[in-house]
């Protein structure tokens, strides 16, 4: 893809970015700093999924470094761009693994994600995936080291065919890209939405950098579905596609999974009106108290630049949390492989994100975090193109 390779070069050329309140100083062999590796999106298709993510990284490592780090060490973030390229993914890790890393975030897309699991397998070294819902991540083979922390894409697709059974949407179309990331995930969601009975009437694709979809969206009409699901990465496509949508299907019901709703610099290029009534898969609920005191905190950080509680910037403040518990429990001089062990002990973790009472627990045979469908919460655009209530028709249950 040419909208990833831009960072390619940086990426490569051992440009490192280092993130605690000793720099870049000293080696992770030397007794100081704990070393956790970061592989993000900079320039590709995922980049505002990462800069979200990035924004809880970034707050809750300052949290934990500030409260006196852990027995005294602070973390050290060590980052990489693959710029949205899961063939540069495995290369990176391998340079993390160097510098020391004892546990690395993969705040990239899915595909990069599944992509290092054979080799943070052998290196013996966690990689927890704040944002990414592709289960294959955490399934084997080669998952003994891999995690995601959100509802897999397979339970969206069981929540979606609850919805559209309740709301009586049994025609459904699909748009989406042409993203490694998202085939991935459509491989995924498309079959558990018809094995719920939801009958697919047309699937139709725009590669990234499309500028008109008009083709997509008119082929589509023509297959009369009760429903549009649109299944993308977001940013700028997705804006053009709802906003054809829009325009074609004014009446016709809309849902998305999160990337929408999750990456607030889209919000204002679509038109006025245009995601009014949009549904689609949040994962913040404005009944739990934890995401409300996210909220405050991320609000005193970043001032005017917050513009709105994402699910990414949760799970991506949730993910250092949690990868600072498990080295304090495994102790701050513990290998990664004492770091894994830990983190497969982990249960009732409470989230920043999901429903009241959802939690993330894992073990030797769970590498997916959520507790239960919880972790997802349907929810409206409003008129303003900004996420407003919860879809009152459907809501799943923490059970």
């Amino acid at each position: 893809m040419a909208v990833g390779t831009r960072s390619l070069g940086v990426s490569l050329a051992a440009a490192v970015l280092c993130l605690s309140a000793g720099a870049c100083g000293g080696s992770s062999g030397d007794g100081g700093d704990i070393v956790v590796g970061m592989i993000e999106d900079t320039a590709g298709g995922t980049a505002a999924t990462s800069a979200e993510a990035t924004r809880g990284i970034e707050l809750a490592l300052s949290e934990v470094n500030d409260g006196g780090g852990i027995d005294g060490k602070k973390l050290k973030l060590v980052r990489y761009s693959d710029g949205g390229e899961p063939s540069q993914s495995p290369a990176l890790v391998r340079k993390l693994v160097n510098a020391k890393a004892r546990i690395i975030l993969m705040n990239s897309g899915s595909a990069s994600a599944a992509q290092v699991k054979p080799i943070v397998q052998q290196e013996h070294v966690a990689a927890i995936s704040p944002t990414n819902i592709l289960g294959a991540i955490a399934q084997p083979p080669n998952n003994g080291y891999s995690y995601i922390l959100a509802n897999p894409v397979t339970d969206v697709g069981t929540v979606y065919g609850a919805a559209f059974a309740k709301a009586g949407y049994k025609r459904v179309a699909v748009l989406t890209d042409d993203s490694p990331t998202m085939a991935g995930l459509n491989d995924a969601l498309l079959p558990t939405l018809e094995k719920a009975g939801v009958e697919l009437v047309a699937k139709e694709k725009a590669p990234l950098n499309a500028t008109d979809v008009t083709t997509q969206v008119s082929r589509l009409s023509k297959s009369r579905p009760d429903a549009v699901l649109v299944s993308s990465l977001g940013g700028q496509l997705e804006v053009l596609f709802q906003n054809a949508l829009k325009q074609a299907l004014p009446d016709k019901p809309r849902f998305s999974l999160a990337s929408i709703g999750n990456q607030p610099e889209t919000w204002a290029l679509a038109k006025p009106g245009t995601l009014d009534g949009l549904v689609y898969a949040s994962a913040i609920s404005s009944q739990n108290t934890r995401s409300n005191e996210l909220i405050t905190k991320l609000k005193a950080r970043y001032g005017d630049k917050f513009k709105a509680l994402t699910a990414f910037s949760a799970q991506g403040y949730d993910s250092v949390h949690l990868i600072a518990k498990v080295i304090e429990d495994a102790g701050a001089g513990a290998d990664s492989k004492a770091i894994n062990e830990a983190l497969q002990k982990v249960t009732k973790f409470e989230a920043s994100f999901g429903g009241t009472g959802f939690t993330m627990s894992f073990s030797a045979g769970k590498h997916m975090g959520s507790d239960g469908l919880c972790g997802i919460v349907l929810r409206t655009f409003d008129a303003q193109n900004r996420p407003g209530d919860n879809w009152a028709t459907y809501q799943p249950s923490c059970g």
